[in-house]
């Protein structure tokens, strides 16, 4: 089983401690949720496990027999935001696997981006410039980028942020499906509480730069911690289905 180690994880800007001393250790096969309310560092924090920032503390992905894993095990996806590249939805994908577009793609190489394509249903879109796709169809082109190269570390940025309902469930639905099929570890950014405990076997609540808890939903989504991060005044209810479902009563 693959395990992320994390020690002492700290990203300074300009003098400002933006993560301060975070660890956690994860486990191949778990989704993590990672919340907090805006400004709590939570970007910054996988941006500085994908090495997208400089960091100070410790990073280590090992496998189950001990063997360091690189850099290359690790995917991130963005925020989707307007998206201008007139790169083709093969050719997005293909960059997930090559890193850099040449003049010559191997057979090898066709089949490989062609697989994530076609699990996902893009295969139509293939030849479609990416910036002419929806939302939801645009986030699941980069979900294949990020499936392609079969990455040990998933990381998600808000992947639900500009979907609807059927589109937010879709893709959350394949991260997790790729993460148990994988044995992966997958930590994504969410703000919609419900959708963090739907998905998230563990819940990493962020609170000024800072692991505020890191249990499982029903140990972090109290009241009391709801009202110290948030500051809000909140109920938790079990929804028919058996989802957690936050209902805030009012600011504090």
């Amino acid at each position: 089983m693959l395990t992320l180690s994390i020690r002492n994880l700290s990203v300074n800007f300009s003098g400002n401690d933006v993560i301060r001393d975070v660890s956690a250790t994860l486990h191949g096969g778990e989704m993590v949720a990672v919340i907090g309310r805006n400004g709590a560092g939570k970007t910054t924090f996988i941006k500085a496990l994908a090495h997208l920032v400089r960091r100070s503390g410790e990073v280590v992905l090992h496998d189950d027999e001990g063997h360091v894993l690189s850099g290359r095990d690790i995917a991130y996806v963005p925020q989707l935001e307007a998206v201008t590249s007139r790169l083709t939805v093969f050719e997005t994908v293909l960059l997930g696997l090559v890193r850099d577009l040449g003049w010559k793609v191997t057979d090898e190489q066709m089949e490989t981006v062609s697989d994530p394509l076609a699990e996902l249903g893009l295969e139509p879109l293939s030849l479609k410039p990416v910036c002419s796709l929806s939302g939801g169809q645009k986030q699941l082109v980069f979900m294949a980028q990020a499936f392609v190269s079969h990455p040990k570390v998933l990381l998600l940025d808000e992947p639900t942020s500009a979907l609807d309902l059927r589109h937010q469930l879709v893709v959350m639905d394949l991260a997790r499906r790729y993460t148990r099929q994988s044995g992966a570890v997958t930590l994504f950014v969410v703000h919609d509480l419900m959708l963090a405990s739907r998905y998230g076997s563990r819940l990493l609540m962020l609170h000024e730069g800072r692991v505020r808890a890191f249990d499982s939903a029903e140990r972090v989504l109290m009241p009391y911690l709801l009202g110290d991060v948030y500051d809000v005044e909140a109920c938790v209810e079990r929804t028919p289905p058996g989802f957690l479902n936050v209902i805030p009563v009012r600011p504090l």
